[in-house]
């Protein structure tokens, strides 16, 4: 079995409120349930979501350090911290990742598992000299041993950009431009199965979408929203469901609801498609449940003893 682990940035389960909720008016097809809707074009039959809770059963608006270190670890985040926390892990949160990086348990396992996200130079130079600006996804990696993806591995096929077709990098970053091509979505789909395939499990963190929802911003809503559903087409079109899972969530809600530039309190989505799609989700219920699930689909046993709750 191989695992396509694919983390979007702040989308929630909002109703159908064309006024304020940009799933709806643009979702298409995936993402239509965030919109309180059902998709005008078709989906696999075998496309399921699961209500996932991502409070963590702490009060307050649910946060990226601590969902984020949930998601990839197992391991309560808010529980440990005592609250939610936003922004970069901390000590505490880095520490956790340090001892519970699914990629580390996955790698220690004597399995095969990356982060698919390239950085710059600039990026990778800023996070050496302030260690505080790295991202929960970083630690992750780091955690197994194995260096962050490059401009190079991206060059190489072996990676993937953080906003998917390069647009963004040409925008901010127009000296790379010649070297990095704008990417078609769907395409990009495809390559990242293809990338999978060397791996037991690949994680890709996909965070424009959180920006937009603080920026309120419907253009950006919109791009990101057609962006995401072509890329997904991509991916469903080039998955083998009987060797290969994809699997969809997310840390908190935010881009489904415009009217405010905070996160929500809606229940995140978890999405299920490929080789035993039902029973992964099946015992998903929160978002420590979600890391659970992925070892026991690779008939691994982990222990969480620490911070669970």
């Amino acid at each position: 079995m191989r695992i396509i682990y694919i983390f979007i940035d702040g989308i929630g389960l909002g109703k159908n409120e064309p006024d304020s909720n940009p799933f709806t008016r643009y979702s298409e097809s995936f993402f239509s349930s965030l919109g309180g809707k059902q998709p005008v074009k078709a989906v696999p039959d075998t496309w399921k979501m699961k209500v996932t809770d991502c409070t963590l059963g702490c009060p307050g608006l649910p946060q990226s350090a601590t969902g984020q270190t949930s998601l990839w670890t197992g391991i309560n985040g808010a529980n440990a911290m005592g609250r939610h926390m936003t922004g970069f892990p901390g000590p505490t949160l880095a520490k956790i990742i340090k001892e519970f990086s699914m990629i580390k348990k996955i790698c220690e396992s004597g399995r095969k598992a990356t982060l698919l996200n390239a950085y710059s130079k600039m990026y990778l130079e800023r996070i050496e000299k302030k260690p505080r600006l790295a991202s929960a996804s970083t630690h992750v990696q780091r955690a197994s041993g194995q260096p962050l993806k490059t401009l190079e591995d991206l060059e190489n096929n072996q990676a993937m950009y953080m906003d998917i077709t390069h647009e963004f990098m040409h925008a901010f970053f127009p000296n790379l431009s010649s070297r990095f091509p704008i990417m078609d979505p769907v395409k990009r789909g495809e390559d990242i199965v293809k990338m999978s395939r060397s791996y037991d499990l690949v994680i890709y963190e996909y965070f424009l979408s959180d920006k937009a929802g603080h920026n309120q911003s419907w253009e950006q809503s919109q791009k990101i929203i057609e962006t995401l559903e072509k890329f997904l087409s991509g991916i469903v079109s080039e998955m083998n469901t009987e060797e290969e899972l994809l699997l969809i969530t997310s840390d908190h809600g935010n881009l489904e609801d415009l009217s405010t530039k905070t996160h929500t309190l809606n229940p995140v989505p978890t999405f299920g498609y490929g080789l035993r799609s039902d029973e992964c989700l099946k015992d998903i219920n929160r978002l420590t449940d979600i890391p659970v699930s992925i070892y026991k689909m690779l008939g691994m046993e982990i222990d969480l003893s620490y911070g669970t709750g």
